[in-house]
């Protein structure tokens, strides 16, 4: 037996096939085809055009930007129009050809009432262009797609299902038919499509605060970024969840009924879920305590880096080299983190110097401590100091210890306090050693040659090499092996073809 849900979708999708097989219906659908056709292939020469034009615009501003020379305003603004203008081709001509069209179906005496449904399609296009346009037009390429992609392209989804659903709300009621019950609260495809905007509105609602929050709201209010960081998370997350209680409320679901339910469902989930809400508690614990914030420089688990963003269930960690690290936020609170940045910025650098035993240490120390007072970014307070740490095996070994105001110019103090150590010791005269070795050879001058040979085949079989070759043997002379004693050890040293009385 079937379902009679099932069965009265079925007989609407049979009146939707028999509406279709009259001709009268046809003949609009398949003008509105060809409208759509002549629509998109008719601005394609324009389109070129206004694309060669843009190319060419784009070349001259990325040239002169190349150059260091300034971008001249009208043309930028002449390729943010161009781009507009490009957009709105489209809809107008579709516009243009389904009036054309709907006129002559008038004077012939057809109908047309389908026809001029379809081309509510192209007002809808046109509007949605237009917006993108201006958008294009007065907001910097990034800033105007993300827009599009949170607003413009939803809205008019919507207003396309809304004039859709209107059109057929008369003639075919399949909105309201009964799609399932979850909780004794039937589902219809309306009250789907009506949660889902208002759990969209509230969501588009939490980017919008988000927005006037970190561009008006916070930076009047002096707020740092910790503060700022754990605000606009805070009410983004409190947001959506007020959507998603209003979209539940919507489908006709009881809430408290629904709070029971989850209450019973949470140990369960707790069970299954236990990384993730842990990650998730660790998330708010992170957020209200400000143990880390936003542009926190900190080494966890082998990597270093600034803390980007701060979420519910992981932080973001960008290291040096640009790569992002998504770090648990339990990880953050069960193991040890080091911070560089949580108190000040401020940080000890040092660099360990060696020189030749011929050098006096005291003019070393004079000229570590004049190239360290030199720099601008050493700071004075505390100051910098020279440590003579001790005698090397092939050098004098030096500690430079200084510090800097901000953690993120370490790196490249370092690097100029090390040209300007190498460039003073090389004006006076000062060595940097490097590690050198002694070997003291026994020769085996005196051994007659048949034992020295008797030796070498013998050295050869305990290391499972074949015995020496005969002279007269190919390649004999290369697997004739030297052996000499060198402070205890075995040393291999090339061969040598002795020359044997003959």
């Amino acid at each position: 037996m079937i379902d009679p849900r099932m069965q009265a979708l079925l007989e609407q999708f049979e009146t939707i096939l028999l509406i279709l097989e009259r001709p009268v219906v046809q003949r609009q659908l398949a003008a509105f085809m060809l409208i759509f056709l002549i629509s998109w292939l008719l601005p394609a020469p324009l389109g070129t055009l206004l694309n060669r034009l843009i190319a060419k615009q784009s070349d001259t501003i990325r040239r002169r930007r190349e150059q260091g020379l300034p971008v001249v305003l009208w043309r930028a603004r002449f390729l943010r129009w161009a781009r507009g203008a490009q957009m709105l081709l489209f809809p107008v001509v579709g516009l243009v050809v389904s009036q054309l069209t709907i006129g002559y179906f008038t004077g012939e005496g057809w109908q047309a009432g389908l026809l001029e449904r379809l081309a509510q399609v192209f007002w809808l296009v046109l509007a949605y262009r237009l917006i993108a346009s201006l958008m294009m037009a007065f907001l910097a390429p990034e800033t105007a797609t993300l827009y599009q992609r949170r607003f413009v392209i939803p809205i008019v989804v919507i207003l396309v299902g809304f004039v859709v659903g209107t059109g057929l709300a008369g003639t075919f009621p399949i909105f309201t038919i009964e799609l399932v019950t979850v909780l004794e609260t039937p589902i219809t495809l309306r009250t789907l499509a009506v949660a889902a905007v208002v759990f969209y509105l509230f969501l588009a609602l939490s980017w919008i605060v988000q927005d006037l929050l970190s561009h008006v709201v916070l930076p009047r209010a002096q707020a740092g970024a910790g503060v700022a960081g754990t605000v606009q998370v805070v009410s983004r997350y409190t947001i959506v969840g007020m959507g998603l209680m209003a979209g539940l409320s919507t489908l006709g679901f009881n809430l408290s009924a629904l709070a029971i339910i989850f209450g019973g469902l949470s140990v369960g989930i707790g069970f299954g879920l236990q990384e993730l809400v842990a990650n998730f508690i660790s998330g708010l614990l992170l957020l209200f305590e400000r143990t880390l914030r936003p542009g926190d420089v900190i080494e966890v688990g082998g990597h270093r880096g600034t803390v980007s963003q701060l979420r519910m269930r992981a932080t973001v960690l960008r290291t040096i080299d640009n790569v992002e690290v998504f770090v648990p936020n339990k990880t953050l609170l069960t193991s040890s983190v080091a911070t560089y940045t949580h108190t000040n910025r401020m940080v000890r650098r040092t660099i360990r110097v060696g020189v030749s035993y011929k050098s006096d240490p005291q003019l070393v120390r004079d000229i570590l401590t004049d190239v360290l007072h030199s720099h601008g970014l050493v700071l004075k307070d505390p100051p910098p100091a020279v440590f003579f740490t001790g005698f090397g095996e092939s050098s004098l070994d030096f500690e430079v210890a200084f510090w800097v105001a901000d953690i993120a110019r370490g790196l490249q103090t370092s690097s100029d306090l090390h040209f300007m150590i190498f460039r003073e010791f090389e004006r006076h005269g000062i060595e940097i050693p490097f590690p050198q070795r002694d070997l003291h050879l026994r020769s085996a001058q005196g051994m007659p040659l048949d034992r020295l040979a008797e030796r070498l085949a013998a050295a050869d079989h305990r290391n499972g090499e074949s015995p020496a070759q005969p002279e007269n043997t190919p390649g004999a002379a290369d697997k004739l092996p030297a052996h000499d004693a060198v402070e205890g050890e075995r040393v291999r040293a090339p061969a040598v073809k002795p020359n044997l009385p003959g």
